[in-house]
This record gives structure tokens, sequence and C-alpha cells, in this order.
């Protein structure tokens, strides 16, 4: 079933772009920020590129590329229980990045100077996650560097965004906001490490997560025909 979906998005990206290759591309930049549900302090944020390629009616495809980057909330490790008036025995720090080409087949809905966007994107690229573990070797209130580990893999995964597009600056340039929903899997980024000791876990990320995003739209063929 999935990879019937990819073949209909490939064939709606270039059967269109053939036939409409006299529409000229719209250029953007964004940013976006997410937070991991299971804390408020294990965020990631993205920066993305692209171009929205043509419009036709409601159909609005976009290809771009995406980066990402995010750290994970500092972790405590102890072999035993944790005492309060101890120095743990040892300090994890997580982080990963990932860069993705992205398909959007977006769908807008409005007038020339407002629209309802959705947006259910297909991203396939690399994501790289890094461990590192300081233990606390002299119980001086210093945690040297005792393990350094970074994992890549590959990933594809879906995102959906709903937004509102066309807050104007001119004829040539203009905002979009969105709300996002993505699949990106932290897990990935960490799968494979292992410090091979019992007491040193990774954190375990969640598959969702949700964030907002807004965009700059910039238009250099502008004319009265287009």
């Amino acid at each position: 079933m999935l990879k019937k979906i990819k073949k209909i998005l490939l064939i709606l990206f270039f059967i269109n772009l053939s036939a409409f290759s006299q529409k000229h591309p719209v250029f953007y930049g964004g940013v976006e920020g997410y937070l991991f549900p299971q804390s408020e302090n294990n965020v990631f944020a993205g920066i993305s590129i692209g171009s929205q390629i043509y419009q036709f009616k409601f159909f609005a495809p976009e290809i771009g590329l995406d980066l990402y980057a995010g750290v994970v909330e500092q972790r405590e490790i102890n072999e035993g229980w944790p005492d309060a008036t101890k120095l743990p025995d040892a300090l994890m720090k997580q982080d990963f990045r990932a860069s993705v080409l992205t398909l959007n087949p977006k769908f807008k809905f409005g007038n020339e100077d407002a629209f309802i966007t959705f947006s259910p994107k297909y991203h396939i690229g690399r994501i790289t996650g890094r461990a590192r573990l300081y233990e606390n070797r002299f119980d001086d209130g210093r945690f040297p560097l005792a393990s350094n580990q970074t994992i890549k893999n590959r990933v594809a995964y879906w995102s959906f965004a709903v937004g509102f597009e066309g807050l104007n600056i001119s004829d040539r340039s203009w905002f979009a906001l969105s709300l996002n929903l993505t699949q990106l899997n932290a897990r990935d980024a960490w799968g494979e490490i292992d410090f091979q000791d019992p007491n040193v876990k990774l954190s375990s990320m969640s598959r969702t997560s949700i964030g907002m995003g807004i965009r700059f739209y910039y238009n250099p063929f502008a004319s009265e025909n287009d």
C-alpha cells in the first residue's frame, strides 16, 4: 500500500509538471519547532528550503530540503538507588540531526489573498544520532567523557500540516503559518547505540511530535498573468 502511495505522489508531481511547465516556480524558506510529548525540555527544530513548483486550481505541489537538529534533556545515571546527597555515577547526553528530501502535494483552498492549506508530506533521507557518556570518576564534580558513539541511518516517514497562507508582504512575497505533526522517529538515530552496561539506557522518544512552522515565499517571476 505504501509503495502505491509513493508512485501516485511521483505521478502527480511529474505528469502535472510536464503539462504545466509554463508555470513559474515559487521559492520558500522556513523554520519549524517541535516538542516531544514525553518532556517539555526535549525539543528539536528545523529549517526548510524549496519550491512550490506550480499551482493548478487547488493543487500546489512542493519539493524541498529539510534539515533538523534536536537534543534530549541530560540524564543522570546511578548504579544503585539515587541518593540526593551524592553526585550521580554518570551523565548521558543525546542529540541528533537529519537531512531529508521532502515531496509535498500541497492543497490550497481559498482566494488570491488567503488560503487554508493541507500538506501530506513524504520525507526520505538520513538521520545521525550521537550519545555521550560522562563518568564521575573522581567524585569531585567533574565528569570527563568516557564514551562517544555516533550512528547514521536512513529514514522514510510522513508528516502532516494544516496552515494558513497569504500574509502578503508584496505582490512577490508572503508568509505562511502551519500546525505540524511529524513522524520523524528519533529512535532511529540511537537504535543501534550500545554502551554494554545494563545501567546505561538511552532515552526513548515518541514516534510522533507536534510543532509549528513559519515560511516565507518569494515569487521572482511575478506578473499580472502569473
